[in-house]
């Protein structure tokens, strides 16, 4: 009886949490986007370089300078772009050191394809971590199977020796 109450209580604490975890994600959301719905030219330029789904990529938007008016739009892999209003309906996007002057069919194509290789070469932060996890689970299950049988290494996987300090030499002035 009493694992069933503590079973019921954990599960009513983990489904609080993962509410509130939601709730707060909504907010940051929302803060991200509100400039976005704010200039609706903005939101255009953002459909036409990544799609009407560009939420699921952009984490943060934000105005950078007055003048000329400058947004950055921080991807989910923590990459950033620029979009740059020039005046009249008109936009420069800034990707990668690489200025793009989207009116031009070609060029607004170039700088689509730039925004997708910033996204494509680089994982994502959760996908990230989890490599990061994965790659020192598997270090210390191979410095633990590297061992011959009956000895144990010098050191646990992923510490590191200090490093020996050496007096440095000074040079002779003449």
């Amino acid at each position: 009886m009493n694992k069933r109450i503590l079973l019921e209580k954990y599960v009513r604490v983990a489904i609080k949490k993962a509410i509130k975890e939601a709730e707060e994600q909504q907010k940051k959301a929302e803060k991200a986007m509100y400039l976005i719905y704010r200039f609706p030219g903005l939101k255009k330029v953002m459909e036409d370089l990544m799609s009407p789904s560009f939420g699921r990529f952009v984490t943060d938007m934000k105005l950078v300078a007055p003048k000329p008016t400058t947004f950055s739009a921080k991807l989910i892999n923590e990459q950033e772009f620029n979009i740059i209003y020039n005046g009249k309906g008109k936009y420069t996007v800034k990707v990668a050191g690489k200025k793009y002057d989207i009116q031009n069919l070609g060029e607004l194509e170039r700088a689509q394809q730039s925004i997708a290789n910033i996204l494509e070469l680089n994982y994502g932060v959760e996908e990230k971590a989890a490599a990061e996890k994965s790659d020192a689970g598997a270090e210390a299950f191979s410095a633990a199977t590297a061992a011959p049988a009956g000895e144990i290494p010098a050191e646990p996987a992923g510490a590191e020796a200090p490093a020996e300090e050496t007096p440095e030499e000074i040079p002779a002035e003449a």
